[in-house]
């Protein structure tokens, strides 16, 4: 035991001297503040794009960051040799920067997987023109080497384009491998000024295989935080959360992040401005939107109705309390879905050549870039908008479920959230209780399921009673009566 205490109390005393001192490069760093990001002793506001990066490499065993091949119509990369892929990668970043962007949120690049659930071994995979994939396993110091060199040029390049930069790494709460891995990409990047911030496992929502309580999430955000504290006390800490419906696992006000990122997607009319609505109100933490968008491709969505989009969700994202904005993504691609295809700042169609002296690019900036290029985040802030449809997105009125939220000592909950499925759990709605507590949740069709939770509560849920429907105003309606929900005693 004593041997155990002296280990404990030699790492504390190393963990101090290690974060006291003053390190090297750290000029041109973003740091947050009780008001949102500084960047040399300014205010800085996070404009951000996403942009997905991969890895390509050759026979002779090089590896190297390269534009994604999905970004092309045929799937297939554009170069496939290093310095043209650098050419390549230099000119779209610029044009990112020109677009009115001063931030990128860099994905998949950075998401190695998990070889070996057994063994925890990671890997990550580089194709070799764009013939053939090569699985590179980070057991192998070479390949860690290769790879973390490959994040480095891009980390410098993004610096040139004068871009920071939010980095997506996929750590599993389950893999220790994972955060074993998170440490070292960490201690190599500590002193990197271009590097704003981690952003880890990306929608819990979804990628989260597990059903958690709250208390489980608050230890495995503590235990990340304590590695990044340490590891790069010059970066920051978010995870980005899919929308209010984190609120049931992955809870805003539980995490123990820097800042907190939201990916709202509009789904139902207004959705987005009315989840924005409802993070201004009741997220406690710094926030900002870490993924939106709608698709347009100028037929079925006219680029028009697009760039209304990006200005009235930036304008309505600061207005409410954000501290950045960030869109999906650099351009179009073909994932076999409209809602994902058509995103993008930049089309297939045509060429464009950046102000710099770059290689001609191809594919044409879609009119919302003027939306990013005139965004002043300095303008005096406005109202942020409460929607007539904020309780309720849709129009639907065929099924009801209503009820009342409430604490342990019975006083209404305001800004609960209660979220009902269909019969087989391939359609849901949610909606937000008032200040009295109640709620009501309209659908089209009946719900069999729900579960409902608010910030800082526990969850609960339940399968919906249907032989207690009555009809109420001329709607099917299921009374769930009184939700009670305890509140979160934990330290946090």
């Amino acid at each position: 035991m004593k041997k155990y205490i002296l280990l404990f109390v030699v790492f504390s005393l190393s963990a101090v001297v290690y974060l006291s001192f003053p390190l090297k490069g750290n000029e041109h760093l973003v740091t947050l503040e009780k008001d949102g990001f500084v960047l040399d002793n300014k205010p800085f506001y996070p404009v951000a794009l996403n942009y997905i990066l991969t890895l390509q490499g050759n026979a002779e065993g090089e590896i190297w960051a390269s534009p994604f091949d999905g970004y092309n119509p045929d799937n297939k990369y554009l170069y496939t040799n290093r310095d043209s892929c650098r050419m390549q990668l230099k000119a779209e970043l610029d044009l990112i920067r020109e677009m009115g962007f001063n931030t990128i949120r860099l994905v998949r690049i950075g998401e190695e997987a998990l070889q070996d659930e057994r063994t925890g071994a990671l890997a990550v995979k580089a194709t070799i023109n764009n013939t053939h994939d090569t699985t590179l396993l980070l057991s192998d110091k070479s390949n860690y080497e290769k790879y973390l060199n490959a994040l480095a040029e891009v980390f410098s390049m993004a610096d040139e384009a004068g871009l920071k930069v939010i980095f997506l790494v996929n750590v599993l709460p389950d893999a220790r491998s994972t955060e074993d891995h998170l440490l070292k990409v960490a201690k190599r990047f500590r002193d990197t000024p271009s590097l704003m911030a981690y952003d880890l496992f990306n929608e819990p929502l979804y990628f989260d295989r597990k059903e958690r309580q709250k208390e489980e999430v608050i230890a495995i955000c503590k235990r990340w935080n304590t590695i990044l504290k340490l590891y790069a006390p010059n970066q920051l800490f978010t995870i980005g959360l899919e929308g209010i419906r984190e609120v049931f696992e992955w809870d805003p006000n539980i995490l123990d992040v820097d800042f907190v990122s939201l990916h709202p997607y509009q789904y139902e009319p207004e959705q987005v401005r009315n989840e924005m609505f409802w993070y201004g109100k009741y997220i406690k933490k710094p926030w900002m939107i870490g993924e939106t968008a709608i698709p347009a491709d100028n037929d079925s969505v006219s680029y028009e109705e697009q760039r209304k989009f990006a200005g009235i969700t930036l304008k309505q994202a600061r207005d409410c309390g954000a501290i950045g904005y960030s869109w999906w993504q650099y351009k179009d691609v073909d994932w076999h879905l409209f809602h994902a295809n058509y995103m993008g700042m930049v089309s297939w169609k045509g060429y464009t050549k950046t102000k710099k002296p770059n290689i001609t690019l191809t594919g044409t900036v879609k009119p919302l870039a003027r939306e990013f290029q005139k965004y002043d985040p300095s303008a005096p802030k406005g109202n942020c908008v409460c929607l007539p449809n904020y309780y309720n997105y849709t129009s639907n009125n065929e099924f009801r479920l209503r009820g009342k939220f409430v604490d342990d000592e019975g006083k209404p909950i305001e800004g609960a959230v209660l979220l009902g499925w269909n019969e087989d759990w391939s359609h849901s709605y949610h909606t937000i209780s008032k200040p009295d507590g109640s709620f009501e949740l309209l659908s089209n069709y009946p719900y069999y399921h729900w579960m409902g939770s608010a910030t800082m509560y526990t969850m609960i849920r339940a399968d919906v009673l249907l032989q207690n429907t009555k009809v109420v105003d001329g709607i099917k309606t299921v009374d769930l009566g009184v939700l009670k929900l305890k509140k979160l005693t934990l330290p946090l």
